[in-house]
């Protein structure tokens, strides 16, 4: 009997998994200690940085406030000459536009653009709608600052430079103005000469925006006219 208890005590401190893990602790301490120091310095430095973008974030939200809250205060004031106090507040726009990311960055970019539009400073509106895009290019503003970009080039006799931006604008998920932009993109192939890609651009607007009829109607009587024109 004693040599049967003997071997089941064996058995049993042999296949006992605690004592399996001790000595794989105890073989590879150092390592598992490196591994959880590391582990343990990377969650701090996530932790760190996460509340460091909280902080930067709030920062950029406060300061972008105080740029709204003057933009209101002159956007319907503006002219050519006026308010006295728009250059400082474009600079301000522009500098906040370069140094911060994301939607705040777009956002300014965006009210700086709306100045110079206003002002009829097409090139310095069409170079801030494009920095706004670039700036918030995962946000809702990307698709809008670029046909505006378009639009902006256009008043600036650029057609070229217009067709490219309201392409790239078409390049986004669909946006309000996207009907828009698909004829506009037809009217300047109609223009360049360009008479079967117009016509592909104008049936692109019946096809994909058949429920905007002010844009499809445009699009079905430019077709027709352009039809005709090829057969006389």
């Amino acid at each position: 009997m004693d040599k049967m208890a003997e071997a089941e005590k064996e058995i049993r401190s042999g296949g006992d998994w605690r004592s399996e893990l001790y000595g794989f602790f105890q073989k590879n301490r150092r390592k598992i200690l490196v591994s959880l120091v590391a582990a343990l310095v990377l969650l701090a430095g996530f932790i760190v940085a996460q509340v460091a973008r909280d902080a930067a974030l709030k920062d950029a939200s406060a300061k972008l406030d105080v740029l709204v809250e003057r933009y209101d205060g002159i956007i319907n004031a503006l002219t050519a000459d006026g308010p006295a106090d728009v250059p400082d507040l474009l600079d301000g726009l522009e500098a906040f536009g370069k140094s911060a990311s994301g939607y705040p960055a777009a956002r300014a970019w965006f009210m700086a653009a709306n100045i110079y539009h206003e002002r009829k400073e097409w090139e310095r509106a069409r170079e801030a709608w494009l920095a706004a895009a670039k700036k918030g290019a995962a946000t809702h503003l990307a698709p809008v600052s670029l046909f505006n970009a378009a639009a902006a080039a256009e008043e600036a006799g650029d057609p070229d430079a217009a067709l490219e931006t309201y392409k790239k604008a078409l390049a986004f998920a669909d946006f309000a103005s996207a009907a828009h932009a698909q004829f506009a993109t037809g009217r300047l192939e109609e223009k360049k000469g360009n008479t079967e890609a117009a016509i592909a651009a104008y049936q692109s607007v019946i096809d994909k925006w058949p429920q905007d009829t002010d844009w499809t109607n445009l699009a079905h009587s430019r077709i027709i006219a352009l039809e005709l024109g090829k057969t006389e």
